[in-house]
């Protein structure tokens, strides 16, 4: 008897961290892959990657039954919003009503008694997984080294600084492509990492020591420059951020930047274990993207 492959659904396909989850997922034999995207332009560039492409929307909740149907296992992540509460419940139950078996859920790198807003959604979002018994894995992801890359770029006018909003506290790193092979790795082998949660994370370095290790790499010379993170709110407003959720990541890199965010530069050893390999370090990252970060 053949077995039937398994279906495997992954929101935020055109994403940074959807798109990794999908490269290392995909050519696998025993599984068909099913990518969402809200843009039809996008489609081409998962055609190569997914067997299976649906117009999936967070906003349009007549979207989530059809992009479920058939699924066994679910990618979830959620929008950058305190919609992301009633979205993620909706979809949850809709997953579970059609049969869905395992959620990943990617999270945030906090603790499990932390008073941060956002960071507290995300762990309502895993209560709710967990309480509507389906089966689940929870990723919580420190910060994205590709951020700063994001950020390293569009600070034309000022090339070699490195704007950002956490003083001198050191925080706990992730290269995206690592999260990508983690979330490959649970939902290829989903019952092997039932009912776990997983801290994904490299090392804890401050944005000097981030700083020091680009003019290494590069030769150039780069600077760290601390900001107030009340500087954030008018370019995320102007950006068509939602309020609620902007004003609690700023409160969030302030508590950061003042040492009052507990557990902010703590490490773990989960993602090695998942993926077999030491994770990837800002040196690895910055090798990798030497010719990027060049001014």
């Amino acid at each position: 008897m053949v077995d039937t492959p398994s279906r495997i659904l992954v929101l935020g396909a055109t994403g940074k961290v959807g798109g990794a989850v999908l490269r290392n997922l995909s050519n696998d034999p025993g599984l068909i892959l099913r990518a969402t995207t809200r843009s039809k332009g996008k489609k081409t560039a998962l055609d190569a990657l997914a067997d299976e492409i649906v117009s999936f929307d967070f906003e349009d909740q007549s979207t989530y039954e059809a992009s479920l149907e058939g699924v066994d296992r679910l990618f979830l992540l959620t929008g950058y919003s305190v919609d992301m509460l009633h979205q993620s419940k909706f979809l949850i139950d809709r997953a579970a009503a059609v049969g869905v078996k395992h959620v990943v859920h990617l999270g945030t790198h906090a603790p499990n008694d932390t008073a941060f807003k956002h960071h507290s959604w995300h762990q309502l979002v895993e209560r709710y997984i967990e309480w509507r018994g389906l089966g689940f894995t929870h990723l919580r992801p420190a910060m994205f080294m590709v951020n700063i890359l994001d950020y390293a770029k569009a600070n034309k006018d000022k090339p070699g600084i490195l704007v950002h909003y956490t003083a001198d506290a050191r925080v706990a790193w992730v290269d995206v492509d690592d999260i990508g092979l983690a979330g490959a790795a649970v939902l290829r082998n989903p019952d092997m990492h039932s009912g776990k949660t997983y801290y994904l994370d490299s090392e804890a370095l401050s944005m000097s020591e981030v700083a020091d290790i680009l003019q290494a790499e590069t030769g150039q010379d780069w600077q760290f420059e601390h900001r107030d993170a009340d500087e954030l709110m008018p370019r995320l407003q102007a950006a068509g951020r939602e309020m609620t959720y902007a004003s609690s990541g700023v409160t969030f890199f302030q508590a950061v930047a003042a040492g009052k965010a507990p557990d902010i530069d703590k490490t773990h050893h989960a993602l090695e274990q998942l993926i077999g390999r030491p994770p990837t370090r800002w040196t690895d990252f910055a090798k990798r993207n030497r010719n990027e970060f060049l001014y």
